[in-house]
């Protein structure tokens, strides 16, 4: 395993869910600073994972249980069975850890876990985090380490008590486009169906998203709307991601920023797809609405998103 770094340099990139949250993370891991880990590795912010374990609603057993089946290697939500079976058999649509760490650290990581968390659960799942993920930066040669789950925003609170020191962005996006995204994605009977679904989807993963940011300590948060930064006020929103990270603006990262950071490559405005004017208009309708009341609650996003807003055409 790589040594684990006594302070390790920490970003956790997260939101609702298509929000944007990869290709954030992307335009940052260009930077000679930062590392990005490849996957959603879940298992720190995740139901049963870090949070739960650490509240005591699961034990280190029934954790370990879900890291070494479902987080270290899952099957995509939604696949049937006959399906299932052939893409197991092939090794295709397989998520999970296994991407990335081989099976011996894996091993040994979860070795040093269970030695530790009788006595000292929050070192244990500092360790757990580091010796699976770490490598990743380390391989990479750069001091800091980028991991992109979407409920790490959510779960911030936990994730500062284990890392004091790293830093929080929270990708949004407009709620419309965000909704479509997860409808044209649909995997489970409990996502959303159509666009009104999607907003209200939306919402309710804000809401989650806000519980979490109003037990954060300030200054490890920083908001970046997706649709700002690549239809908006771009260099502003760029600058802010720059002195959040206290970073010096760097060739690669700015040709990314320029090549593949715009409105077409977003999809920005697809919750217009298929829809006539009237039934865009209704849909608007319903969002000003969502907008009406994250503002009236005082969400802290709720001013990029009405800016995000205004920006579009009607």
């Amino acid at each position: 395993m790589a040594e684990r770094p006594g302070s390790p340099e920490l970003l956790f990139v997260g939101g609702t869910g298509r929000s944007g949250t990869h290709v954030v993370s992307q335009l940052i891991a260009n930077h000679s600073r930062w590392a990005r880990v490849p996957i959603e590795a879940r298992f720190h912010v995740n139901p049963q994972g870090f949070p739960d374990l650490l509240s005591g609603q699961v034990t280190p057993e029934q954790f370990l249980r879900k890291l070494k089946r479902f987080w270290w290697r899952r099957i995509r939500a939604g696949e049937v069975a006959p399906v299932l079976a052939r893409r197991i058999a092939f090794g295709r649509k397989v998520r999970g850890l296994h991407k990335i760490v081989d099976r011996d650290r894996f091993d040994a990581a979860v070795a040093a876990f269970e030695e530790t968390a009788g006595s000292d659960l929050d070192l244990a799942c500092r360790n757990l985090f580091l010796d699976l993920l770490w490598p990743v930066a380390a391989a990479a040669g750069k001091p800091g380490l980028i991991e992109m789950s979407c409920f790490t925003i959510a779960e911030s609170p936990t994730l500062i008590r284990l890392f004091p020191d790293a830093k929080l962005i929270h990708a949004v996006r407009d709620g419309r486009d965000a909704g479509s995204s997860k409808v044209a994605k649909r995997q489970k009977r409990s996502h959303p169906r159509d666009g009104s679904e999607g907003i209200r989807w939306w919402e309710g993963r804000l809401r989650k998203i806000e519980a979490g940011v109003r037990r954060l300590p300030p200054g490890h948060l920083l908001t970046v709307s997706l649709d700002e930064l690549v239809d908006g006020d771009r260099e502003r929103a760029y600058d802010e991601i720059l002195g959040h990270l206290g970073l010096d603006d760097e060739p690669a990262m700015r040709e990314f920023f320029e090549r593949e950071m715009s409105a077409s490559a977003a999809h920005r405005e697809r919750w217009r797809d298929g829809l006539d004017a009237g039934q865009q208009a209704a849909l608007a309708r319903e969002y000003e609405k969502a907008l009406d009341r994250l503002e009236r609650e005082r969400f802290h996003c709720a001013a990029e998103l009405r800016r995000a807003y205004e920006h579009q055409p009607a």
